[in-house]
């Protein structure tokens, strides 16, 4: 640092800044997200309600995030992969910059087409066309074309407003989220809170295989799967041994080691709680070598 110049150095701390201001943005984002109030926000960031309205508005918010995209020079629109043409208008949507096929490998194009799968079906089931959900989200038509068909990686804030419109709930598409970002799931939480995140998992990539009956996914296991554990486990009512939810997780087209993170979660957090009976009527967990 003695060797650089003042200049140098302040630019350094601006891009940090920059950096630091999309952060707390998005953290916001998410909160609201989760129904946290303005009131709760504002007390979290020592402002005033309507202070904490007016910096981080979902429009505002929205015109940072593309404002910082288009300076990380982010934004363009990877090439189709053929199964759907390449939309030359080259608009910059708000909230939703990431391209599918980002230099450097990050994104896995499996995990990609899995989390556009789900939203195309949540779409479908919504019975929404195009144009309608374009006008409620304020993006074009074409943009939310190539969302549901995974030409474009969508931000966050884009798939919970899409899960929300849908009437869906946006948990259940986080980790397929993450995996398509190349995002590693947490190990440390509470028994409740790995528990419900893996079944999200699971509703998530289900949705994405377009909803198989437990008795076609006991056939597309091979019977690894008996139609009971996976209805229980689609249920909620089951965290089934790991050959079992693995195969389930093969069968919908997943791939098991995005999941296995979130099954060893709930399995740590069981073993390392004080009392580990949980509450009536919460989930079973299988132990290892029970039968399903």
């Amino acid at each position: 640092m003695r060797n650089e110049d003042l200049g140098t150095l302040l630019e350094r701390a601006e891009v940090i800044r920059r950096e630091l201001e999309i952060y707390t943005a998005a953290a916001v984002q998410d909160a609201r997200h989760r129904g946290e109030k303005w009131e709760a926000v504002g007390q979290a960031a020592h402002v005033a309600p309507e202070t904490a309205r007016a910096r981080w508005g979902p429009e505002r918010v929205a015109r940072m995030i593309d404002r910082h995209a288009n300076e990380k020079r982010i934004a363009p629109t990877r090439q189709s992969s053929g199964r759907h043409a390449r939309h030359p208008d080259g608009e910059g949507p708000r909230g939703a910059l990431w391209p599918a096929g980002e230099a450097g490998g990050l994104h896995d194009a499996d995990s990609v087409g899995q989390l556009a799968s789900a939203l195309a079906q949540l779409q479908e089931e919504s019975r929404m066309s195009i144009r309608e959900v374009a006008d409620f989200t304020r993006l074009s038509p074409s943009f939310i074309s190539r969302v549901l068909s995974g030409d474009r990686l969508p931000s966050w804030d884009l798939v919970c407003s899409l899960a929300v419109l849908f009437g869906s709930d946006p948990a259940d598409l986080r980790v397929l989220f993450e995996a398509a970002h190349g995002i590693t799931a947490p190990l440390r939480q509470p028994a409740v809170g790995a528990i419900a995140q893996l079944h999200a998992a699971v509703r998530g990539l289900h949705r994405a295989a377009h909803n198989p009956t437990a008795e076609q996914i006991e056939r597309l296991s091979q019977k690894a799967v008996s139609a009971s554990a996976a209805r229980r486990t689609l249920a909620g009512i089951d965290v089934p041994e790991w050959n079992v939810l693995a195969a389930l997780i093969t069968a919908l087209g997943g791939q098991p080691a995005d999941i296995k993170p979130l099954w060893e979660a709930v399995h740590y957090a069981f073993l390392m709680c004080d009392d580990p009976k949980l509450p009536d009527g919460t989930t079973h967990i299988a132990a290892p070598g029970e039968r399903q």
